[in-house]
Order: C-alpha cells, then sequence, then structure tokens
C-alpha cells in the first residue's frame, strides 16, 4: 500500500502522472500510444534522474506518461520507503517500544520517510511558484540520490538495531 502510494505520489509529482477532467482519447476510455522511435529516446534523461516518455496510457481522466527509467526509480525509493515504515512498524509493536523510549525510536524514523519525498520537493515548488526554482533546479540531482542513500541507510541502521537489540 506505501508503495502503491509512493509510486503515485512520485509520477504526481514529476508530471508522469496526470489526473484531469478531459477525456482523452477523444474516440474511446482506454488507449496506448508508443512513440515509433522509443528504443532511441528510452533512456534521454531531460535533466539528472528525469528521462523522456516513451508513450502515453490513457484511461478516462487519468494519464500515465510510460518512462521505465523514471518507473524504475520510483519503484526502488517506494520499496525504500515502504521498509522503512514496515521495519518502524515491527519495533515499535512486536518489540513492545512504548513510552519515551517507543516514542524516540518511532520519532527517529520519521527522517527516513521525509527523506524519500526529497525527489519531488522541486517539483512541488513549481507547482507552488515559490522564486526558490532557480536554486532548487541546480541541485535537484543530488535529491534522488540523497534519497537513496538516507533510505538505505535509515533502514540498514534500525535493522542493525533491532538485531542488536539496543534501543
Amino acid at each position: 500500500m506505501v508503495f502503491v502510494a509512493y509510486v503515485v505520489i512520485y509520477l504526481t509529482a514529476t508530471q508522469f502522472l496526470i489526473f484531469t477532467q478531459r477525456m482523452e482519447p477523444a474516440d474511446g476510455f482506454f488507449a496506448i500510444k508508443i512513440a515509433e522511435n522509443w528504443q532511441e529516446i528510452m533512456f534521454r534523461q531531460r535533466s539528472p534522474f528525469l528521462f523522456e516518455s516513451i508513450g502515453v496510457v490513457y484511461m478516462g481522466g487519468l494519464k500515465l506518461f510510460i518512462s521505465v527509467p523514471n518507473m524504475l526509480l520510483a519503484g526502488a525509493l517506494g520499496i525504500l520507503v515502504g521498509f522503512n515504515l514496515a521495519v518502524s512498524y515491527y519495533s515499535f509493536r512486536a518489540l513492545s517500544l512504548r513510552g519515551p523510549q517507543g516514542l524516540a525510536q518511532l520519532l527517529g524514523t520519521l527522517p527516513a520517510i521525509v527523506s524519500g519525498a526529497v525527489c519531488c520537493v522541486p517539483t512541488l515548488i513549481l507547482v507552488i511558484g515559490l522564486q526558490l526554482t532557480a536554486t532548487l533546479v541546480t541541485v535537484w540531482s543530488f535529491f534522488v540520490p540523497a534519497s537513496f542513500i538516507l533510505l538505505a541507510a535509515a533502514l540498514w541502521w534500525s535493522l542493525y538495531k533491532i538485531k542488536s537489540k539496543k534501543f
């Protein structure tokens, strides 16, 4: 569930998943269109960690631009976010972490969960229209790798703490 929610949020924030009231295509409810030169553009980058789409899926008011690398990135980050939440839940429930110690453990996992959204912040700021976008566009290339590193490190640390039972 967390995985699906994260992938939907990631693809929406990067504008590869668009919800609209306009029905496309006009000739039906569902259609798939693939670019003729999809092999050439599959790994073409728009910017660091943002790739061209090779096709589009229309389903009513939903448009999903097909970009294999972007979907793989969203999936990998979604898996890491899901694992971090599962480990947090396990350590909080199964290991009976209650009171201040349990609260501290739960709060300690929040940065890991939030770091998964780091990749989407520039797009959200673009949508909001703040003037910070020029600065954030220059550091965009660091956000996706930072998300991977922070989520993986938090997962490793949580698993290490569970294994050693040093809460």
